[in-house]
């Protein structure tokens, strides 16, 4: 899945002066000059006396402001005694005050190195590197003040604040905790739930932030930020909760709007998305988190060209964030040219196999319109002696078929596409026409509608395939997400084949979003199975009449990252049809490895087991597939 941005900084904190998020590079080299100057008035005090004097003509120079003679004078003193910390601090101000920063937080290392073991030495080479806008180098010498005083609160803060600016989310938690375990304030525990949440550690900050709420239900800032966790982890439902109540205390304002804005873009809900991020770019045209939320609307209506436009904005106000850089492979993945190929193999209780091996390619001319083709080779066998052999006595039949089409979006609400190929089968089957035409609607946010007409071989067997048998499919695939937790798939088909006989089906699958978490997503539903031809004839394939199964399905997908997962769904259920005087028990699992989501190089490998095959009137099959796709 993509990755949602970081939770905006809000104007006035000092972890947004320290980033400059709002500021070019001036801006942020005047904001960390400020910071870094505060910090050293506050944590050092005055410079302290020292035993040995200060050169008099250096003094001199300061008075008038010679910064660079000052500097010399004190450069040539260090090289006589180089442990003369005083001196490199003294150095250190002149080279500040006559603008170079960066040689001014060299000076304060080399006192650094004189006194290695002084927190307060340390403090202030960080800020120093702080006013050279060298986050890093920053960072390093306060998490080093912070190991050599593990329990100075105001110390771990400001590394904490550090750490933040320059990007390092796991110092910022890791610190934040440390704060935490010592003051045990609850406006620490907040911390360090934000901090853990914005390392992507999603889970432990829900919990932190559970604890917090339930002592504070109506803090406003905890509301937010927990609903923006609870966003990240694709749990639009409780997200949405924590939403709500904060409106019901806190009412409307940008905050909530902003929010509730890239959680409806998230959860398929574009319409009531752009209504309120409409309003937020109105205000505020250039910012950031606002034109994310409307680049995933784009995505999500869909309008892919707009889409890809609305990258731009992002990439010239933060080029090099990887929000930016997973917004950008995200959005173009599924509409690259690529090229691929697929393999599989399928056997049952019948001892009727499958082999196949497949190219594929895909040319896309428009993000909106592409071309696409297949090429296909297909081996069906099936025992010697078996009812399935060919009509001319083969244990296998050979199937080499290919199709070419098109598709064009042609609005949100509609795409259409359309096929044609042959197919050429031997052992008697000879050539079969190919085509196909679909429609793919999307007449509400949540409702989804795909409209098929196919023509195809029907390979059950080698007999089927043999008499040249294909199938003429009309189908209706139905997506529906009456609420954020509740989806419904269902599937009507009418079928008819070139033997005479035709074929109706209905599946309908309800279920439920269970668990959202940072690595598992879980859903569990029930689903209803039912087909039935109009006659019963002897051509290699299971035609009952009247087959219905009820059953359960169970659906899990670990996360291994954004790229990669495995999908395993298990269905145990009762099943019969006319030829059984009750219904039995089976179960179908299928377990699938997925890499690459985004990447130039994606593939699938899948595994799948049903104890029960409703194509041979056998209850026994098993099929390994695999597919690898190559993008441009």
């Amino acid at each position: 899945m993509a990755q949602m941005t970081r939770f905006p900084c809000r104007p006035g904190t000092v972890g947004a002066r320290l980033a400059g998020r709002h500021a070019g590079p001036a801006g942020r080299l005047a904001t960390t000059t400020l910071a870094a100057a505060l910090l050293t008035s506050v944590v050092l005090g005055p410079t302290p006396a020292w035993s040995q004097s200060i050169p008099d003509a250096a003094v001199s120079a300061e008075m008038r402001e010679d910064w660079g003679a000052a500097a010399e004078i004190y450069r040539r003193a260090l090289e006589a005694d180089p442990e003369r910390v005083d001196l490199w601090r003294r150095l250190s101000d002149v080279l500040a005050r006559d603008g170079q920063p960066v040689s001014a937080a060299e000076a304060l290392d080399q006192a650094v190195a004189v006194e290695p073991d002084e927190p307060d030495m340390r403090l202030a080479a960080s800020a120093a590197w702080a006013q050279a806008d060298r986050p890093a180098a920053a960072l390093e010498h306060c998490l080093a003040a912070a190991d050599l005083a593990p329990e100075d609160v105001a110390i771990l803060r400001t590394c904490a604040r550090q750490a933040n600016w320059a990007g390092d989310t796991a110092a910022v938690a890791e610190i934040s905790g440390r704060v935490h375990a010592i003051t045990g304030d609850a406006a620490d525990l907040k911390a360090y739930a934000r901090a853990l949440g914005g390392m992507g550690e999603l889970d432990e900050s829900v919990a932190l932030y559970r604890d917090y709420l339930a002592a504070h239900p109506d803090d406003p800032e905890a509301l937010l930020d927990y609903a923006t966790v609870e966003t990240w982890r694709g749990n639009y439902a409780v997200a949405a909760e924590a939403l709500n109540q904060y409106h019901d205390v806190h009412g409307e304002d940008d905050d909530w709007a902003a929010r509730r804005a890239r959680l409806l873009a998230w959860a398929h809900r574009p319409t009531e998305a752009r209504e309120l991020n409409d309003e937020l770019l109105a205000a505020n045209p250039n910012d950031y988190e606002h034109l994310y939320t409307r680049m995933l609307i784009l995505r999500g209506e869909p309008r892919h060209s707009e889409a890809i436009a609305a990258l731009e904005p992002l990439k010239r106000l933060r080029p090099e964030s990887k929000d930016t850089r997973d917004a950008i492979r995200s959005t173009h993945a599924f509409l690259r040219s690529n090229v691929g190929i697929e393999a599989g193999f399928r056997d049952d209780a019948d001892d009727i196999s499958l082999r196949r091996l497949a190219i594929k390619g895909r040319w896309s001319l428009t993000p909106e319109t592409y071309l696409y083709g297949r090429a296909e080779h297909r081996d069906i066998r099936a025992k010697a002696g078996s009812p399935f052999v060919g009509v001319e006595g083969d244990t296998s039949v050979d199937i080499e078929q290919a199709w070419v089409g098109a598709r064009h979006r042609f609005s949100p609400l509609l795409e259409i596409g359309a096929d044609a190929g042959v197919a050429s089968i031997d052992g008697g089957g000879g050539d079969v026409g190919l085509y196909g035409l679909y429609a793919d609607l999307r007449p509400l946010d949540n409702l989804w509608v795909d409209l098929s007409a196919t023509r195809r071989v029907w390979d059950i067997s080698p007999k089927s395939a043999s008499l040249g048998l294909a199938m003429r499919d009309h189908r209706a695939r139905i997506h529906w997400q009456p609420t954020l937790r509740h989806f419904v798939n269902a599937e009507v088909a009418h079928g008819r084949l070139n033997d005479g006989n035709r074929r109706n089906e209905l599946f309908v699958n309800p279920y439920r979003a269970m668990l959202r978490t940072e690595r598992l997503n879980l859903d569990l539903g029930v689903s209803a199975h039912w087909q039935d031809y109009d006659r019963d004839l002897d051509n290699g394939y299971y035609d009952p009449s009247n087959y219905r199964r009820f059953a359960l399905t169970v659906v899990g997908y670990w996360k291994f990252s954004d790229d990669d997962g495995l999908n395993v769904t298990v269905s145990p259920g009762w099943h019969t049809d006319d030829s059984l005087s009750d219904y039995e028990f089976g179960t179908d699992v299928s377990v699938e490895l997925i890499n690459g989501i985004y990447r130039d190089w994606y593939s699938r490998l899948s595994a799948s087991y049903s104890d029960r095959s409703q194509t041979t009137g056998r209850y026994d099959a098993y099929s390994i597939n695999w597919e690898l796709v190559r993008r441009f």
